[in-house]
């Protein structure tokens, strides 16, 4: 159930942060051929507070993309801190470097799991089935 006040959260959000990124790039271009922190942590951000209103949305409705929804907001969550901390390892030692990238590797393969059961419930022959059941019963 997505209210008027969700709506404007959503439309201020994405203005205010593309006119960032904007001005970003604006002031300083070679950030756009660069690993931009600010880009990633930004936008990474904004996709959190959507899946999170989401998620809060869902609690009273049916739970339509629930698992897509809490592996977005776990992978996207993890891995801006994983990068932020990929910065910081530059001078420590290759094993640490290999632990934090291993450890987003681990994370994109449970986000891809996450994806794959999200696509099972909501996309095999049973649940468009019942779907299309529950659809025409109503």
């Amino acid at each position: 159930m997505k209210t008027i006040a969700q709506d404007s959260i959503i439309k201020n959000t994405m203005i205010v942060g593309s006119l960032l990124l904007l001005l970003d790039y604006c002031f300083y271009p070679e950030q756009f051929f660069k690993f931009n922190l600010f880009e990633i942590t930004l936008t990474s951000l904004l996709v959190v507070l959507y899946a999170v209103m989401h998620l809060y949305n869902m609690l009273l409705e049916n739970k339509q993309y629930y698992y897509l929804t809490i592996g977005i907001i776990l992978y996207l969550l993890s891995s801006t801190v994983l990068f932020f901390v990929g910065n910081l390892t530059i001078g420590l030692s290759d094993a640490v470097k290999f632990l934090t990238w291993t450890l987003n590797s681990f994370l994109v393969i449970l986000f891809q799991l996450l994806i794959f059961v999200e696509w099972k419930k909501s996309f095999s022959e049973k649940a468009l089935k019942s779907n299309h059941e529950r659809k025409s019963n109503v």
